[in-house]
């Protein structure tokens, strides 16, 4: 489903007129199951120096997200550059941060894309030699998986407190977190805590909520209530996502001050299919634009019975027609039928659209060429015909080869 959902809702976009742009830079992990996986999987493929793993995973996730938000596909681009140039198939990687910089000339992402430029145009032999140590290092720390914990750890410690790449203290952060030992936990928490590398306590705040361990979601409560970075905030709850803790992520829909963090949360708990959360949340929100993003949530967990009870409710029309247009992320059973019913009762041209643009998202071609066939006015024929042709399928064609040959001369 998730890619047909990425399909119409970028036909959305163009019909409603959408702005792609202000999709969240932040789409990275997003609340989409498919798009998140995606996401991890390529980190861990990093991780594990498997670069062309990696390199598939996040050329995949740019093409999805091309087709549903372009301007937030930018991050996909850099890590595939990442892991080219990791992989040391450097003309390709120069070529894909070109590609960044050519079509996102504005992305938080060109600072990091023209460190690995400079990184690769010091390509002298000391720079070879700095590149095979980096190498070795990565393979030493991956050996102490297999030490017992308590040679591992102060070596491990002193990994993370030196002065070694980035990517050997991923992976040392990576066998922390394989370490059956509490203060193997301890050492991972504090290290969220306390390192001034965003990236690093990223990772350490993921490698907590993939641990699952009750004290490791205990400890990242305890980071979120002092946390003043937003970044470490939004990390947090993606790790409380991975770890199932709807609880926990409902906490900061609910009481979070930072807006965006909020949403955050609400798109997290649409992920995890926390439709009684979202129920709740969104008879108690007050905020028009995250009362918007519930129910986009509560359309991808699939709660079509509560968008149809809103959307023929008596809330305001900008709310309903959300609603209305989430039944189609929904997709659930008899979503055409749905969505024909609103659309033939609707008291308002923005509600017809909206039965139109849910009916688009869920595929629902055939719906629309029934009411197509009922409509009394041009102008109604009109738009049902502009839907029309934005949906796949033979009736579609035939529908549109038949308007065509009205006019024409053949017998």
């Amino acid at each position: 489903m998730t890619k047909k959902i990425l399909m119409m809702m970028f036909c959305l976009c163009l019909v409603a007129g959408v702005d792609a742009q202000a999709a969240s830079d932040r789409a990275m992990a997003p609340s989409d199951k498919q798009l998140a996986a995606l996401y991890w999987q390529g980190h861990d493929a990093l991780k594990n120096a498997d670069w062309s793993t990696a390199l598939a995973r996040f050329s995949r996730l740019e093409s999805d997200l091309q087709k549903q938000e372009p301007a937030s596909a930018d991050a996909a681009v850099y890590w595939q550059a990442y892991a080219l140039f990791q992989a040391r198939r450097t003309a390709e990687a120069r070529s894909t941060v070109e590609r960044l910089q050519r079509n996102y000339p504005d992305s938080r992402w060109l600072g990091d894309a023209q460190d690995l430029l400079r990184q690769s145009q010091a390509g002298s032999a000391m720079a070879a030699v700095g590149e095979d140590d980096e190498e070795l290092a990565e393979i030493a720390v991956a050996g102490l998986m297999q030490a017992p914990a308590e040679r591992a750890l102060p070596i491990l410690r002193k990994v993370l407190n030196g002065s070694q790449p980035t990517q050997v203290k991923k992976r040392a952060l990576f066998v922390l977190s394989q370490l059956d030992e509490d203060v193997a936990l301890d050492t991972l928490t504090e290290f969220a805590k306390t390192s001034r590398d965003e990236e690093l306590r990223a990772d350490a705040i993921r490698m907590l909520g993939v641990s699952g361990e009750d004290r490791a979601i205990e400890n990242l409560r305890s980071i979120y209530s002092s946390a003043s970075d937003a970044e470490d905030k939004r990390s947090i709850i993606q790790a409380w996502l991975i770890a199932d803790r709807a609880d926990l992520v409902m906490q900061s829909a609910s009481h979070e001050s930072d807006e965006e963090l909020r949403k955050e949360a609400i798109q997290a708990l649409g992920a995890m299919d926390a439709t009684a959360e979202l129920r709740s949340l969104f008879e108690s929100e007050k905020s028009a634009e995250n009362r918007k993003a519930i129910l986009q949530s509560l359309g991808v967990a699939g709660d079509s019975d509560t968008l149809a009870r809103i959307a023929t409710s008596n809330q305001p029309e900008d709310i309903r027609v959300e609603a209305i247009r989430a039944i189609g992320i929904a997709d659930e059973g008899d979503a055409g039928t749905t969505l024909a019913g609103i659309y033939k009762s609707a008291s308002s041209e923005g509600i017809r659209q909206a039965a139109l643009q849910g009916m688009l998202i869920a595929g629902d071609g055939d719906v629309m060429l029934g009411l197509y066939r009922e409509a009394g006015t041009r102008e109604e024929k009109k738009a049902l015909l502009r839907m029309i042709t934005l949906t796949d399928g033979d009736a579609a064609l035939d529908l549109i080869e038949a308007e065509l040959d009205k006019g024409s001369d053949q017998p």
